[in-house]
């Protein structure tokens, strides 16, 4: 008579309590080793071409991020928008590979898209970073203290002047509310240094001119006299000052 071959996973206990410490013992290892072994399956499901996409894409997306410069947020949403896509379809094509056929061209789609996608946020960062807005409102010094009608104010942008103009706002307030307002009907005329035919006149508080800087280098210097009612005081301020292409 020929021995009984044991039994995968078979096991033989003794004793009062044996059942229960049996399926115990029983339910852990299925557990276990259900678990490596539904593990191990889906681990040989990411190979072959699961991986390149997503080891191109996620080096792709740091050196955009890394890389980024200053200047407004709004300008890099389009640019995390691709960078975030990118890394989402590399990751669910690496785990969800699937292996329906008919399934097998939306895969080779989302890998594609992926690259594009990354392929697009590090261009748009590199164009950002040489032609994007960069806002200098840190690095503007205006005349402080309270100023009256015909009072000349000097603006200066310290450099470097890395784009081709200067997009400034100031926003004019009473300096003594309590007594006066003439913030409504106040004006100013602004022109850079030296440069006549870059003269902007009767500007109001909140609005946006525009400097054509003409190659300039190092410091920008902005020429402003204040035109208001005799009598009032004003204060001046620099709300938002943009270099850009």
């Amino acid at each position: 008579m020929s021995a009984e071959p044991p039994r995968r996973h078979s096991a033989r206990t003794h004793g009062d309590n044996s059942p229960a410490i049996g399926f115990v013992g029983k339910l852990f290892l299925s557990v276990l080793v259900g678990d490596v072994v539904e593990f191990a399956d889906k681990a040989k499901r990411w190979g072959g071409w699961n991986w390149p996409p997503f080891l191109l894409v996620v080096p792709l997306g740091s050196y955009a991020l890394i890389s980024a410069p200053d200047g407004p947020l709004r300008q890099f949403v389009w640019v995390y928008l691709a960078i975030a896509g990118s890394v989402g379809l590399a990751l669910a094509r690496l785990v969800h590979p699937g292996s329906e056929n008919r399934a097998r061209h939306w895969r080779v789609l989302m890998s594609a898209a992926s690259v594009m996608f990354a392929v697009a946020g590090t261009v748009g960062m590199d164009h950002l970073a040489d032609h994007g807005e960069i806002d200098v409102t840190g690095r503007s010094r205006l005349t402080t203290g309270a100023v009256t009608n015909g009072s000349e104010l000097r603006l200066v942008v310290d450099g470097p002047t890395d784009r081709a103009r200067l997009r400034l706002t100031l926003t004019i307030r009473d300096a003594a509310r309590s007594s006066q307002f003439c913030a409504p009907e106040t004006r100013y005329s602004a022109q850079l240094h030296n440069q006549a035919s870059t003269r902007v006149e009767d500007v109001g508080s909140g609005r946006t001119i525009d400097f054509p800087l003409g190659g300039l280098e190092g410091l920008i210097d902005v020429r402003i006299t204040l035109l208001t009612d005799e009598g009032c005081q004003m204060n001046v301020f620099v709300a938002d000052a943009v270099l850009h292409d």
